[in-house]
């Protein structure tokens, strides 16, 4: 085992060379049965939540709650990136969504627009980029939902926890399948970190390397086997880039997806 987890630390740490700059993931606090819900949508660098800029504050759709008796809505409320939920939650198991819906972004001498090349006769790249944010809430230290959390939502690119991420103790393996568009995704590298694992300055705005503490890739069912190096906060992320259809629209179609949860007791 200890030679596993050397393993993971180093081969994230040579992850570390690629580059994400913003990223979408979704931050909610545990809480008890009969608390209301609150979350955010992270947008930016890991793990430091932060004010949407206005103009971008129409690419995010309004945040989501899965559990056992279906989809709702959260409202928002505080900073533009802060939701909650209407009513009090119960104990069970139940996943918090965020959505970046497809946009296009186009570079030319000038910079970064929300344009295709249709628009932007001058870009010289051209990406449609959407983003799939997911977080396993469990309510309470009781009974749990899994059914909730190891089913597929819909999300274009999917991270699929097929086990609660709450039974996983350090070092031990959490399976979870990354989904395209419903169909398994293979050889694609996931990555994932936790909060408190790299020193780097939040307030950078170079987009400094994000270090990975685990990376690997998919099998030819699209799982992968994420081990956990500490307790603590972790994010896993996803990237799949393809051709767009129409080469005359954009150039690539680049979907993100993103799986957050908590490890051990500090949940």
């Amino acid at each position: 085992m200890k030679n596993i987890l050397k393993w993971n630390l180093l081969t994230g740490l040579l992850f570390s060379t690629q580059v994400w700059s913003h990223e979408v993931w979704v931050d909610a606090e545990h809480i008890h049965s009969g608390e209301v819900l609150q979350a955010a949508i992270g947008y930016g660098h890991f793990p430091k939540l932060e004010k949407i800029a206005s103009d971008r504050l129409g690419i995010f759709a309004p945040m989501q709650l899965v559990g056992k008796n279906g989809i709702q809505t959260l409202k928002q409320k505080g900073e533009n990136y802060q939701y909650e939920s209407e009513l009090p939650l119960q104990e069970g198991s139940y996943l918090v969504l965020g959505t970046y819906k497809p946009t296009f972004w186009s570079e030319n001498n000038s910079g970064w627009r929300q344009q295709s090349l249709r628009q932007m006769l001058d870009a010289k790249y051209c990406e449609q980029s959407a983003m799939y944010a997911k977080h396993v809430l469990n309510v309470g230290h009781g009974r749990t939902d899994n059914d909730v959390l190891t089913r597929a939502v819909g999300q274009v690119l999917e991270i699929v926890p097929l086990i609660n991420p709450q039974t996983v103790q350090v070092g031990e393996p959490l399976p979870v399948k990354v989904l395209f568009k419903g169909e398994p995704l293979s050889n694609v590298t996931l990555v994932a970190t936790f909060k408190g694992f790299t020193e780097r300055d939040l307030n950078d705005h170079n987009h400094t390397l994000e270090p990975q503490a685990f990376s690997h890739q998919t099998n030819s069912q699209g799982i992968v086997d994420i081990i956990p190096l500490r307790e603590g906060y972790w994010k896993a992320k996803v990237i799949h880039k393809a051709d767009f259809v129409p080469q005359s629209e954009c150039n690539k179609l680049a979907t993100y997806a993103t799986l957050t949860f908590h490890i051990g007791s500090e949940h």
